[in-house]
């Protein structure tokens, strides 16, 4: 068989499956999918986080209050403090649906083997730019002092937390007409 005899189809390139004819195509349903799956991994991520601060005699509420840093510097951590838990908790979940959403849109397939692998390095490529060096170069998180490594694990609960974008992107989609 020649290229001539090939019939012409867009979704490929030379026999691959063709990735950003994927990401070209915006599907408003897979959007509100990444939304509702990032609210969904970020909800896992804060209880989770919760959880390891309480087994550490800690308080659990500074999971919420950590992405207050920038905005209200230490007085964000104060224990008790209402306003810091608000501004931490809108911050963190802005940032959580922003990346549900990218990656909702990048993944594009529900491919559950798909999901977990990307899952994962979503996480950890989240730990790498946001932890690791965005965070210290903010003066008040390089202050707070907070450990990377109950991070990293935050970051992959995260990442294989969005895998539920396949479900929501099955029920976005059946609900929709």
């Amino acid at each position: 068989m020649n290229s001539k005899d090939r019939k012409f189809n867009p979704d490929t390139v030379e026999g691959e499956f063709n990735v950003v004819a994927m990401w070209n195509d915006v599907r408003a349903s897979r959007l509100i999918a990444g939304v509702k799956a990032g609210i969904f991994a970020g909800i896992v991520t804060q209880i989770c986080g919760s959880i390891f601060c309480m087994t550490k005699g800690l308080d659990f509420t500074i999971p919420m209050r950590i992405m207050g840093l920038p905005f209200l510097g230490n007085n964000a951590m104060t224990y008790g403090g209402s306003v810091g838990l608000v501004v931490g908790l809108i911050s963190f979940f802005t940032l959580a649906i922003f990346l549900g959403t990218a990656y909702a849109h990048f993944t594009g397939v529900n491919i559950k083997k798909g999901l977990f692998g990307m899952g994962l390095t979503w996480g950890a490529f989240g730990w790498i730019f946001i932890t690791c060096l965005f965070m210290p170069a903010n003066r008040n998180y390089f202050a707070a002092e907070i450990p990377r490594g109950p991070m990293f694990f935050a970051w992959l609960i995260y990442g294989v937390s969005l895998m539920s974008v396949s479900w929501f992107d099955k029920e976005t989609t059946r609900t929709s007409y």
